[in-house]
């Protein structure tokens, strides 16, 4: 492990550029604050070359990068294409530390929310009662043709009339 300072060579290989390098670049003379790693996701490709949160980015490939902008920066790693070579200063720069990353069990525990719709959930309270009486559960069409919603009434022809479609 290399300590604070020293400068490392970094280099990240990748098949195809559908994988993401797994780190997030910040900063450029465009803001004030030199081009270093934000962020490294520990099992990305970054992470297991070796990148790490707050390193300074001196060189992409051949270009120097101490005076350059963010899009400068991008640029360069887009250019470099699968095969980017990095020379970065170790904890060059202080960053936020990161929340732990999640162990594998929580990426697998299940994270939706149970949700039944309305008519599932009316009709679930229903059925124990009109199976305990031996009736069926209430309906829309239970109503007199008077009490029903507009929309619901049909004209003669048998067809549902359209919402707001005059009487």
């Amino acid at each position: 492990m290399a300590a604070d300072g020293q400068i490392v060579p970094v280099a990240l290989r990748r098949f195809d550029t559908s994988q993401p390098w797994g780190f997030k670049l910040q900063g450029g003379s465009d803001v004030g604050c030199p081009i270093h790693i934000a962020q490294v996701q520990p099992k990305s490709i970054s992470g297991k070359a070796g990148l790490q949160n707050g390193d300074l980015i001196l060189q992409i490939g051949c270009a120097n990068m101490t005076q350059a902008t963010h899009a400068d920066a991008r640029n360069e790693m887009i250019r470099a294409g699968n095969d980017v070579d990095l020379v970065v200063q170790r904890g060059g720069v202080a960053v936020k530390s990161q929340p732990a990353p999640q162990q594998e069990e929580d990426e697998e525990r299940e994270t939706y929310k149970d949700v039944q719709p309305k008519t599932y959930q009316v009709l679930e309270k229903e059925l124990p009662q009109s199976a305990a009486t031996g009736g069926r559960p209430a309906s829309i069409f239970d109503k007199r043709r008077q009490e029903r919603s507009a929309y619901t009434k049909t004209d003669q022809s048998g067809y549902m009339k359209a919402y707001g479609q005059p009487k």
